[in-house]
């Protein structure tokens, strides 16, 4: 069965709501929709969001103030759904939720900024370390997808001026990009990667100086998958068309097994 998954930065879940920018994504009828950066708790949202119909819900805690919290819209219900790595120093701040849907892992995660005063570098990299450490300890044959915002652009294909030299410039520095150079070799695929490797494709544009409408941006937000799921992905894309955040929403399809007897029943924990 073909299942088409929705990941965005909405900036704001109550005001792009409010503002009319957020239902409409809806259109693609997609199986799932992992959203980041809530900036509110479920109680906050809007009763149509909690409780949209024709999908489960669940969100995040957040903490007062703070600019994380995710989200999570989903036709099927997961078997399970737990907020962080387990690690706590950094599961209490409501950028992690994990769903096991027994054939399929699915982590939607908004990934640490880097920048003073929300945070800084050193804790940036040690968030990607417990996501690294979590991601070792599932199943190699259990099929995983991991999307959200991960605040680097990994390649400079994926920026739009990208500099002549490696930068300490957070978001393309390069133990930032090593993070995600650390997925790939334990088997990760870029999804977007797989169907467009040419430069001047983005997902997240500064507010100001018409940034979006020059595409002067950076390629922040992404879909991966691990090798049991390569083969079945069907496509992925960016879709800009989408207004509402500083950043669009990215898209993929896949079309996975609804069984497999090779798929353990007991997941990272």
């Amino acid at each position: 069965m073909t299942l088409a998954l929705l990941s965005w930065n909405v900036n704001g879940l109550r005001t792009c709501y409010d503002r009319k920018y957020f239902l409409p994504v809806f259109r693609h009828n997609p199986g799932i929709v992992c959203v980041q950066e809530t900036k509110a708790p479920a109680e906050k949202l809007p009763e149509k969001v909690r409780d949209l119909c024709g999908y489960h819900t669940y969100f995040s805690a957040v903490r007062p103030g703070s600019i994380a919290g995710v989200g999570l819209f989903s036709r099927q219900e997961p078997l399970s759904v737990k907020f962080g790595f387990g690690d706590p120093q950094f599961d209490s701040a409501g950028r992690v939720l994990i769903a096991d849907y027994g054939t399929f892992l699915l982590l939607n995660i908004y990934f640490p900024l880097g920048i003073k005063p929300m945070g800084n570098l050193d804790n940036k990299l040690r968030f990607y370390d417990a996501f690294l450490s979590y991601i070792r300890q599932v199943p190699a044959n259990l099929p995983v997808i991991v999307c959200g915002d991960f605040n680097v652009a990994h390649t400079d294909k994926d920026l739009y001026n990208p500099p002549k030299k490696p930068v300490q410039q957070i978001g393309i520095s390069p133990d930032e990009r090593g993070k995600i150079d650390c997925l790939i070799q334990l088997g990760f695929t870029d999804t977007f990667r797989m169907f467009h490797r040419e430069s001047g494709h983005y997902t997240r544009w500064p507010f100001q100086h018409d940034a979006r409408k020059k595409n002067y941006g950076w390629r922040l937000d992404y879909f991966f998958v691990n090798e049991p799921v390569r083969p079945y992905v069907l496509d992925a894309a960016i879709m800009p068309q989408y207004m509402g955040s500083d950043h669009c929403p990215v898209m993929l399809e896949i079309n996975l097994p609804e069984k497999d007897a090779s798929y353990p029943v007991t997941k990272a924990s």
